[in-house]
């Protein structure tokens, strides 16, 4: 059901930047630079004392989540771009080149691991309309901030803070990287994804709206000070609106509600204003409480955005199987028609002959009776005359039971293929009967087209399955060796042959001497609606029909071998008794 928006990793995904040039791999690595240089330069405003981490740090979700979006062909201007803009970064603060350097590798490789772990894990075609999706970009953050975090604590204890310990500079490391990370990276991967399959404008009036509403929500609950917000925090207060966003719209928008929430968090905290900002509290009681709200925030609202996103596409997945149900159900009620009618056309042709010739001797016995009632009323009758009319008329009530007897077989035959046909009735008949049955039905067709049709099968096979189908699968297969296997010469022959499998199956053979199929058309038989002969009315519904027939209801396989002028064979392999 989902669209296929990226391809496999190893091509990346269709992005509107040509990374297969110089230019565009350039003009993305300009790009990426320069807004992780702007979110880094903010995040370098609040830096945890003594060893100089900043708290928050967004720009690593900058690097993963375009990374992550564009697909492996855009991993070397990722790199590029966020190792010239953390050197710039840190150069404009009290770090020197070498840490500097140091501390770029670190950011470039963090990006590097986030990504291939979603790739290995998940795939290219990576969105967060599933809750474990979140989960898993969860924990390749954890993991790619933890290990470039190792790096980070080295980097500040040989150029910066000698006396603090590793660890605790890898801990502040990890919670700013990792908290960067899941709060920015859903937002680009998601508008990578929506940039691709667009919303309905209906919808992104509402997630614009949603998002400005909760943009003042955030504003009211994380910038003011309040005896309520002391008591159940701003947090709290935002559940409502992110529970609207996820339930009501695509996962984009409540990651872009997460983000501002955020960010909101991180400026107040920063310049010590409102709820994170409170005097009473110390710096690093007011980071651990930005952390946690931002934690909180960002993988709740993913969360319920995935949890919603995963029942919508379960809902649209359950639609279209009962929308193709329907279809389906449709077109074997339209096929099933259209062979009645053929039905129809060959009842009328098979029974006009002995009817026809019926009604010439009928007619030409009417004729000699009136004649002879004549000579009779003349007086001329002679024995000779009498002998000859009384021969006459023998021979003449000799055709009309033989013709009629042949009228009333078919006329018999063709009753129970009609009934079969019109109803999916169950019962038990006899294979042989039933083939020849269905032959009778099409064998106007087989004249008309200069083709002869032969069977081989046993008249013990007694199935309890359903006539109906099993003659619209017999009638399908004839048709399509007519239309398609002698489509280029007089005609040909085709043979029907069964035999037992076993105690509970059996196999019946349907093969001709026609053209055959090429390979890469066998692929396709089945599928609906794929023809080869579009332009001459076919409507490549037969074998579909026979495909569905065949392994639902009858509840067997079917299975076609073929080549290039060496004719074509279906073998069908059915139950004795149907299931169901």
């Amino acid at each position: 059901m989902h669209q296929n928006l990226r391809i496999q990793v190893q091509h990346g995904p269709t992005t509107g930047i040509d990374l297969t040039r110089w230019g565009g791999s350039i003009a993305l690595a300009v790009s990426v630079g320069i807004v992780y240089f702007v979110a880094a330069r903010l995040s370098l405003a609040l830096l945890t004392k003594p060893e100089g981490v900043a708290v928050f740090w967004p720009a690593a979700g900058v690097s993963a989540g375009v990374l992550i979006a564009l697909g492996s062909r855009a991993v070397w201007p990722v790199v590029f771009g966020t190792m010239a803009a953390t050197i710039a970064a840190n150069l404009f603060g009290d770090r020197n080149i070498w840490s500097a350097v140091l501390f770029a590798l670190c950011n470039a490789g963090e990006a590097v691991l986030t990504a291939w772990l979603i790739w290995h894990y998940f795939g290219s075609d990576f969105r967060l309309s599933k809750p474990r999706n979140v989960l898993g970009l969860a924990g390749a953050a954890v993991i790619a901030a933890a290990v470039s975090g190792i790096g980070g604590a080295i980097a500040f204890r040989l150029f910066h803070s000698e006396t603090t310990p590793m660890l605790t500079t890898w801990q502040h490391w990890l919670a700013s990287d990792g908290l960067g990370i899941i709060t920015v990276a859903p937002l680009l991967i998601e508008l990578s994804t929506a940039s691709r399959d667009r919303p309905p404008l209906s919808e992104l009036v509402e997630g614009a709206l949603a998002v400005a509403a909760l943009a003042l929500v955030s504003g009211f609950a994380i910038f003011l000070r309040s005896e309520l917000l002391a008591t159940v925090g701003p947090v709290a207060v935002l559940f409502a609106p992110l529970l609207w966003l996820a339930a009501r719209c695509r996962p984009v928008f409540a990651a872009a509600a997460a983000l501002i929430v955020s960010l909101s968090i991180v400026w107040t905290t920063t310049f010590g204003i409102g709820y994170f900002g409170s005097p009473g509290l110390s710096t690093d009681e007011r980071v651990l409480a930005a952390q946690v709200s931002i934690l909180l925030v960002t993988v709740g609202a993913s969360v319920l955005a995935a949890l919603f996103a995963e029942i919508r596409d379960k809902r649209r997945v359950a639609e279209a199987a009962l929308h193709v149900s329907e279809t389906q159900r449709y077109l074997i009620e339209t096929e099933r028609l259209a062979a009645l009618g053929g039905l129809v056309a060959g009842v009328a042709h098979e029974i006009s002959s002995p009817i026809g010739t019926s009604l010439t001797v009928a007619s030409t016995l009417a004729h000699r009776s009136a004649d002879f009632t004549d000579q009779i009323a003349s007086g001329q009758m002679r024995r000779a005359q009498l002998a000859e009319f009384a021969s006459g008329c023998r021979g003449a009530a000799e055709q009309l039971v033989a013709n009629l007897q042949r009228a009333g077989g078919l006329i018999q035959s063709f009753k129970q293929v009609a009934i079969d046909r019109s109803s999916d009735d169950r019962r038990a008949f006899d294979l042989k009967l039933a083939t020849e049955q269905v032959i009778a039905s099409v064998r106007s067709r087989l004249l008309k087209s200069q083709s002869s049709l032969a069977i081989e099968v046993p008249s013990e096979i007694i199935m309890d399955s359903f006539p109906g189908p099993y003659g619209q699968v017999l009638t399908n297969l004839i048709f399509n060796a007519v239309t398609h296997g002698f489509a280029d010469g007089p005609g040909g022959h085709m043979l029907i042959k069964a035999h037992r499998l076993g105690m509970d199956q059996v196999e019946i053979i349907f093969s001709d001497d026609g053209g055959g199929i090429p390979e890469d058309v066998q692929r396709h038989v089945f599928d609906p609606f794929f023809t080869t002969r579009r332009a001459q009315g076919s409507t490549g519904l037969g074998l579909y029909i026979v495909h569905n027939l065949v392994t639902q209801q009858l509840g067997g396989r079917i299975t076609l071998v073929s080549a290039p002028g060496k004719g074509t064979t279906i073998c069908l392999t059915l139950p004795l008794l149907a299931p169901g």
